[in-house]
């Protein structure tokens, strides 16, 4: 955990871990060979928006949420820790 000191605290403050916040909205859609859930999720900060109509779509679209925001070492390519 990393620690962060404010400038007027002599305590230590933990720095939290960066967060994302997603509006999800679902409702059932009647079709002709029966029915099936459909919906659309919105990336609350950047405004990012995806139409789904399975499990795996919306899945996806957290993932790459999640990713695109995700800090890098320039010499490798990979996420900090």
């Amino acid at each position: 955990m990393r620690v962060r000191m404010q400038s007027d605290d002599r305590e230590p403050r933990a720095v939290r871990p960066h967060s994302h916040l997603f509006a999800v909205r679902l409702w059932k859609e009647d079709l002709a060979e029966g029915s099936e859930y459909r919906g659309n999720a919105r990336d609350i900060v950047s405004g990012a928006f995806r139409n789904f109509r399975d499990w795996p779509e919306l899945v996806t679209f957290i993932i790459e949420r999640l990713e695109q925001d995700e800090p890098r070492h320039i010499d490798q390519g990979e996420p900090t820790k």
